[in-house]
């Protein structure tokens, strides 16, 4: 859907009167934006993720800005040139580093909305950031969603998360509730199915298999890696 089309079905499904000032086209516009960054942040969803090759890596220098439009703590892969680096937790990336000062592994972490790379890794050249990106707002009559040709049910969740907050401004506040619990139900399902997709996704390891722990839902050789993140 567009915004003109999640407008038109707010307006329907929530049987709400835009004749008088009480409620106006400029607030439905404002909510219709705030219900789409709210779909679009409920989950991690692959259709917000993004590679970011804005920066240049320099020896010199071991703490990076994150990519503006980027979500804090998220990114996932950090590569620079042609070399991976491993991500570990930050207080893991600290104690390595008094630890072993002259390993040359490659290793980075996050804090805040800054990353930070291990300068003796020798890596050279552009850094390419895979993480999440934070949508933007739906700025005109005819602009689509980050749900639009991925999974158009999010647009559902949109309008009802929308209706939402119309019943909040009535003062309708079980009402309210009620719409955005379906609202979520709908993105759960997603999440479901996006879930199900990704578990089946085969996980490059330098091993023929990786024993699986059943009742944490982690690896053992994860958990024991002094590298983990």
């Amino acid at each position: 859907m567009n915004r003109s089309e999640i407008r038109t079905e707010i307006l329907v499904r929530g049987s709400i009167d835009t004749t008088s000032a009480f409620i106006t086209e400029a607030m439905l516009n404002d909510w219709i934006n705030q219900a789409h960054r709210w779909s679009a942040a409920y989950h991690k969803w692959p259709f917000t993720e993004y590679m970011d090759k804005s920066q240049t890596y320099s020896s010199a220098t071991e703490e990076y800005n994150y990519p503006s439009n980027f979500k804090a703590d998220s990114i996932r892969i950090l590569k620079i040139g042609d070399d991976i680096f491993d991500k570990k937790n930050f207080y893991a990336y600290l104690k390595f580093k008094e630890d072993y000062p002259d390993s040359t592994r490659k290793f980075f972490s996050d804090f805040g909305r800054n990353y930070y790379v291990n300068t003796k890794g020798g890596a050279s050249g552009t850094i390419y950031a895979y993480g999440q990106y934070t949508p933007g707002n739906v700025t005109n009559e005819t602009g689509s969603t980050v749900f639009s040709g991925w999974e158009p049910e999010g647009d559902e969740a949109i309008v009802y998360k929308g209706i939402s907050l119309v019943m909040t401004k009535q003062r309708k506040f079980k009402d309210a509730l009620v719409y955005e619990d379906r609202a979520k139900g709908i993105l759960d399902e997603i999440w479901e199915r996006v879930k199900d997709e990704q578990y089946g996704y085969q996980t490059y390891d330098k091993s023929m298999f990786k024993s699986f722990n059943v009742l944490k839902g982690d690896y053992f050789d994860d958990l024991n890696n002094p590298l983990r993140w």
